[in-house]
């Protein structure tokens, strides 16, 4: 399948696929995936593969195998205790097996098990208050991108976070100066060699790794050369990353038609000669209230994957 010439490991590509429906709705809780077999023959890959994915979100506790039944969507508790405790392996149950062995260690200092309680409570309370007078920088190419990469590290970690593009950077709109006077700097791996070179190869940056729509990449792979495609987005940027990406999965030949507006009819207008339509996803509701029900609309996006999501939040938590 010609996802594989992303370069990012097909597993984790159907991972993000699977949560992407979730988020969307299109799996509730409760509701049954589709086989090994069936989700390989859709997505046009190994069944080991998908097996994988099934694997690591059977272990996070997103899913859930039933008895002869079949793979379903975990009924998520409003409890993260009820949500995980009973998933070998998961991060909860990690996390927990840390505070025991944290909880002994401090038994044996004298302390009782009602004062590590306070102890970590204040602990944890500063950390918070600390994390909040942080300001991070999250430098990327696009305005689109940029957006939610700051709305996804808000989700992990409460400080001052800074969308700034490449471009104010380079044309000097944002100075050197102000990225080394915040206390950390985010880029992707993509620019991580440019942001360094402006840095000085300074430590407060931290380069993160970022994964595309998988079903919106499938959906781009399966359109044919010569195929005119609008593009609903706020920059031209936006524009200028997708198509470096169709170079990528090769897909060649695809002409993509601009509309930087943002009005229901000025979008309207832009869109309704085309069959196909990619949104940025902060355009996306829009761009679906106004086009026609013939016409396909495709929202296109990169995400922080977990384990880099989680890595600036340590760093933010230990920083001093």
């Amino acid at each position: 399948m010609i996802v594989q010439k992303l370069g990012i490991p097909i597993y984790l590509q159907v991972k993000a696929y699977i949560l992407d429906k979730i988020k969307q709705g299109q799996y509730k809780p409760g509701d049954k995936l589709p086989t090994e077999r069936q989700l390989s023959e859709e997505l046009g890959i190994s069944r080991n593969t998908v097996s994988a994915a099934y694997k690591e979100l059977l272990l996070e506790g997103i899913l859930e195998a039933r008895q002869g039944r079949g793979t379903f969507v975990r009924e998520q508790a409003a409890d993260i205790t009820a949500a995980g405790a009973d998933v070998a392996g998961s991060r909860l149950e990690r996390a927990l097996k840390i505070i025991d062995a944290a909880m002994a260690q401090v038994v044996e200092l004298g302390f009782t098990i009602e004062q590590f309680a306070a102890i970590t409570t204040i602990r944890a309370k500063e950390r918070e208050l600390a994390t909040r007078q942080l300001r991070v920088a999250v430098v990327e190419c696009t305005r689109e991108y940029v957006e939610r990469f700051v709305g996804q590290l808000g989700q992990v970690a409460n400080a001052h976070f800074e969308p700034i593009t490449l471009a104010d950077v380079t044309a000097g709109k944002v100075k050197t100066e102000f990225l080394l006077a915040c206390d950390l700097v985010v880029t992707t791996l993509e620019h991580q060699t440019l942001v360094a070179e402006i840095l000085g190869n300074n430590t407060k940056l931290i380069a993160v790794a970022t994964t595309p729509n998988l079903e919106a990449v499938i959906k781009l792979a399966r359109l044919s050369a010569g195929s005119e495609v609008a593009v609903v987005a706020k920059t031209q940027e936006f524009v200028d990353a997708l198509y470096r990406l169709l170079n990528k999965i090769g897909c060649n030949g695809i002409t993509l038609i601009p509309c930087f507006k943002e009005e229901r009819e000025e979008i309207r207008r832009c869109i309704k000669n085309h069959r196909v339509v990619i949104s940025a996803e902060a355009l996306q509701n829009v761009v679906r209230q106004v086009a026609e029900e013939a016409q396909e609309i495709i929202t296109f996006y990169y995400e922080i994957d977990q384990g880099s999501l989680q890595q600036v939040a340590s760093r933010l938590v230990a920083k001093d």
